[in-house]
């Protein structure tokens, strides 16, 4: 069985060899149950990586610190298993240098490789979330903290007479905490906390209550009870709060400008919908802090680009979009919270761990949070990553507070580029059509969206159309009208025709 393993492990390492120059036999030393060293020399500083893989699965550990000694090593590995090991070493050399491929076994008693689980979601059917921890309590707010044993976001739903105002981290972590300010003094609130990562159903606390400090006016202690205040009126955009802060980005925060086209009669018999993960389309984000090493890619796979980015790794791996009826954008976005980039990729390519098997990718494109929304991967230039439809966004009606990204027809897609957002270029090709990536779709301002027959997530996005609209970035060779989001699935979708019903056009 032993050597079975060893013929798959060389299948899925020998990726890496190429007719290149060649290295020695690497030197592996301080072999234990879980780990071992690898090492190898150059006649010259070059960078260092290491392949290595056991069962189907394959990884690769890089430094790219130019050196002539190079030193890697492997931990939580399995015991008793064979793994197979391949060095290399380049610094923008064609070949690059690349050793035999050589099987180590850790010591110990066999194991069996599986391959690593996916990311979330987790599998707990209807588990919550512990008692909360209040402090800081004052007349005008308190902390809740709570914990969850994975990486959650953190949602904290509250209010006087019923949980209708939520606080959002969409940070994923496993310790958790919210402060409310701005709360009325001597106020019972109703306070239930709420975590999830494309979660169903989501982690959920008992609803609690908590008195705020002081006599006040509301229904706590001291004070008179009163009728809940009205709904407070839709956020405004601060700064600090954008995904973008940049004034820069204000495009993606605020109302289409110069004359509107009505475009009803045109728009109202089309289908809307969102691309979602389980029909491949989607355009997936996931975060990293920084601190798990970072992968070497290049984006020669479909055009003669030459981007070069050593991307940090995700924790969880990497998981694009997966395409269907024959295609595959593999689009995804990792954002590095430690120094404010994303890294946009188009034609990212993994296996079932959310390993790349190939760094050539079609397109990969570096950018600032910090900049305007571009470079990106759509085919306007403006990342995925500026208007995204996120987790979590859909859950309140005014959740949403930013302009969508929009993919039309092709069939009714022009050649010419709009000027509402920073469109660096389109793919459309119809002359006289009327679309234009760059261009903003606008539902009508006047109607007033919470009276109309839709679900919660229909009017989040019908009111973020009217507030901000919708950049048109992409297209479909369907006949569809659609909205890039980081949704797993589709949330209740009822009225989302009203919105080709009542439609405005910016050029």
């Amino acid at each position: 069985m032993r050597i079975a393993v060893l013929c798959l492990c060389l299948a899925a390492v020998s990726a890496a060899q190429s007719a290149g120059g060649s290295l020695p036999a690497p030197r592996v030393s301080q072999i234990t149950s879980s780990g071992f060293t690898v090492s190898w020399t150059t006649s010259q500083p070059l960078n260092t990586q290491l392949h290595y893989g056991a069962g189907n699965t394959t990884a690769t550990l890089n430094n790219w610190k130019l050196a002539t000694v190079h030193t890697v090593t492997l931990t939580g590995l399995e015991p008793g298993v064979t793994y197979s090991v391949q060095a290399e070493s380049s610094y923008y050399t064609n070949p690059d240098l690349i050793s035999p491929v050589i099987p180590v076994t850790t010591a110990g008693t066999g194991g069996t490789v599986t391959p690593p689980p996916p990311p979330p979601p987790p599998t707990t059917s209807g588990s919550g979330i512990a008692a909360l921890s209040v402090t800081q309590l004052s007349s005008s707010g308190f902390t809740v903290s709570w914990t969850t044993s994975q990486s959650l976001n953190s949602q904290l739903h509250y209010g006087t007479s019923a949980l209708t105002q939520t606080q959002s981290n969409w940070k994923l972590a496993t310790q958790h905490s919210i402060t409310l300010s701005g709360l009325q003094s001597g106020t019972a609130y109703s306070i239930q906390a709420e975590s999830s990562y494309y979660t169903n159903p989501d982690l959920t606390s008992a609803v609690q209550m908590v008195t705020t400090l002081g006599a006040g006016t509301g229904t706590g202690s001291g004070g008179t009870p009163q009728p809940p205040p009205p709904p407070p009126p839709p956020p405004p955009v601060v700064s600090g709060t954008r995904l973008f802060p940049s004034s820069a980005a204000d495009w993606l925060y605020s109302a289409p400008t110069g004359t509107a086209l009505n475009i009803s009669s045109v728009t109202s018999g089309m289908r809307w919908d969102l691309n979602v993960h389980s029909q491949g389309f989607d355009y997936p984000v996931v975060t990293t802090d920084g601190t798990h090493g970072c992968t070497n890619f290049t984006d020669t796979l479909q055009y003669a680009y030459t981007d070069h980015y050593c991307v940090p790794n995700p924790p969880a791996g990497y998981w694009p979009s997966v395409g269907g009826w024959g295609a595959n954008d593999g689009h995804l976005v990792v954002v590095d919270t430690s120094t404010g980039y994303y890294y946009d990729f188009w034609k990212l390519y993994v296996n079932s761990s959310g390993q790349p098997t190939s760094t050539n990718v079609g397109g990969l494109a570096r950018g600032a949070l910090s900049g305007n929304g571009t470079p990106g991967h759509t085919a306007s230039k403006i990342t995925g990553l500026a208007g995204d439809i996120m987790p979590g966004e859909l859950d309140c009606a005014t959740c949403l507070n930013h302009a969508l990204s929009v993919i039309v027809p092709s069939s009714m897609n022009s050649n010419l580029v709009g000027t509402q957002a920073p469109a660096m270029k389109t793919d459309g090709t119809v002359r006289g059509a009327l679309f234009r990536e760059g261009a903003k779709i606008r539902f009508d301002p006047s109607i007033n969206v919470s009276s109309l027959t839709a679900s919660t997530a229909v009017k989040a996005i019908l009111r973020a159309l009217q507030l901000y609209g919708g950049v048109i970035t992409d297209q479909t060779g369907g006949s569809q009208m659609a909205f890039y989001t980081d949704l797993a699935s589709k949330p209740d979708m009822t009225g989302m025709g009203l919105i080709g019903q009542h439609l405005f056009l910016y050029y």
